[in-house]
Parts: C-alpha cells; structure tokens; sequence
C-alpha cells in the first residue's frame, strides 16, 4: 500500500501470464478492460461439384418445380382437353359426313334432272328385233343311219332391226363382245359374232348373222327327234342375240350397253332355203327410259 491512499493491482501473476497482459500508463490496459481471444477456425470453402463428362448434359431445375407426385389438377387438365378433343373429333366427323350426304344428294338430283332432260328431248323408243330368215347347212340327212358321227352345222340368221320409232335417237352396234348363238334342244350347234353397223334414227336395216359349228355329235334319240320334226315341217331352233350398243344422242354418244334377243323359231327344212313357220321373239333393252 502507498503512502498517497490509493490501492494499485499487484504485479502481473503468473496465473494469467499467458491470457491478458496491461501497462500501468494506460488505464484501458487493465485487465478489467483487455481481454485475449483466439483466432476462429474459418468454414472449409464448399466443394465444387466435378465437371461434367463430355457428352453429358445438366438440366437444373428448380426445386419447387419437382413434384414426386402429379398434382390432382394435372389430371383434371387432362380429362377437360381430352372431351374437347372427342367433341371436336366428332363434330369434324358429322360435318363431313354431312357435306357428303349433300353432295351426292346434290348429285342425284343433277342426274336425274339430265335423265329428264334427254327424255323430253330426244322421246327414245326401244327398237324392234326379229329374225326374218334361217338358213341351214350341214345338217342335211342327219337322221339317216349313214350320216357321220361328227358334224359342223352352219346358220344364217337374216335379222330385221327397226328403228323407225326413235326420230332422234341412233344406235351404234359393236361386233365385239357380241354373240350369235343356235341351239337345238339345249344342245349348242354354232356360235357367231353380230356385224358392226351404225342405224340412224327412222331406219330400217336388214342384215345376215352367221354363226358356224364344229364337232357337234346328236345322240341315236336326237337324230330321230330332228328327222321326225322335218318331215313334220316344223323343226325348233332356239336363236339367241347378245350385242353392245350405243346410243347417238344429238352430238353425244352414251356408254356401251348390252341387247339380248332371244327367238323361238321353226324352220320347215333343214336346208339353206328353209323358210320360217313360226317364231317368237323376246328383246331385253336395259335403258330405264326407253319404252316399247
């Protein structure tokens, strides 16, 4: 203790030699106001992620936008879109089905106003077909038991085609895929092909159509049915006629269209000079508006 009254701090200790020290001239250096402190540790600098290989790409995303689970609205959205896309789907549908159904109503009602127009035009009239004539050949004596086995008929067929009703409607025949068939009893005899000619409306004409066979062998019993009909005078043949025809309408010719004539006649001599007893004649025209 010193002689002016006031206390002072003993000498440094050696029990805090080592944590704080002070200087008797300056008052802050106390050890009521100076204190030591270690240095801190600083944090481990964060690590880089490693670079990506070549090749790879990183997409970052940002984490509120990572869902585990759809949200329930994502399935609403995809149930909303997906009515609206079968209504849509559907609508597209009907409405095409709709623009078909008028265009070919449309259609119908043009075909038949032009099927109108040509009829009150042109009046056409079916022409009329018969078989005028039908001569024989190679079946002379075929009921005679010293005729050959094997024979090769022949016909003419003079056929009469009237157009005289149709004053502005001609008519184109075409020989090919025609046919000129004669048979007897079912059996076929000879096959023939109807000449290529053009009829103008109002005519007449009349043609030959031939047909010819090859090989034709008669049973005992038919031989005697053919000598029985011929001294009878009255030998039936079946004459039938498939030909395609076309029709000149003013400036326009129509598709080809196809006229069977099937005749029922008898001949009273197997003989190119045989004359026709009776026929009977059946003609198919398949034109809607034609009429006898």
């Amino acid at each position: 203790m010193m002689n002016d009254g006031r206390v002072h701090p003993a000498a440094t200790s050696s029990d805090f030699s080592g944590e704080y020290a002070y200087s008797s001239s300056d008052p802050s250096s106390s050890p009521l106001y100076s204190f030591h402190f270690e240095k801190p540790i600083p944090p481990p600098p964060p690590q880089k992620p490693p670079p990506p290989q070549p090749g790879t790409y990183v997409v970052q995303v940002p984490k509120d936008k990572v869902f585990r689970v759809p949200p329930p609205e994502n399935a609403r959205l995809f149930q909303h879109y997906t009515r609206r896309a079968k209504r849509r789907a559907g609508c597209s549908c009907l409405r095409a089905c709709l623009y078909l159904a008028v265009a070919l109503l449309s259609l119908a009602v043009l075909l038949a106003a032009a099927v109108g127009a040509v009829y009150l035009a042109f009046k056409p009239r079916q022409p009329a077909y018969s078989v005028v004539s039908l001569a024989v050949s190679g079946l002379a004596g075929v009921g005679n038991a010293s005729a050959p086995g094997a024979i090769s008929p022949g016909f003419a067929a003079t056929v009469r085609a009237d157009n005289s009703a149709n004053g502005k409607v001609g008519v184109h025949y075409e020989s090919a895929g025609s046919r000129v068939a004669v048979s007897y009893e079912g059996v076929s005899l000879a096959d023939g092909a109807w000449p290529a000619f053009y009829q103008a409306p109002g005519n007449v004409t009349v043609f030959v159509a031939r047909a010819k066979g090859a090989g034709i062998r008669f049973s005992e019993r038919e031989r005697g049915q053919m000598a029985a009909a011929e001294r009878l005078k009255s030998v039936p043949f079946d004459v039938d006629i498939t030909v395609p025809v076309r029709l000149q309408l003013g400036g326009v010719r129509t598709w080809a269209l196809p006229v069977t004539v099937r005749c029922a006649m008898a001949v009273d001599r197997l003989a190119a000079s045989a004359k026709v007893v009776s026929r009977s004649c059946d003609v198919k025209v398949p034109f809607l508006f034609w009429r006898n």
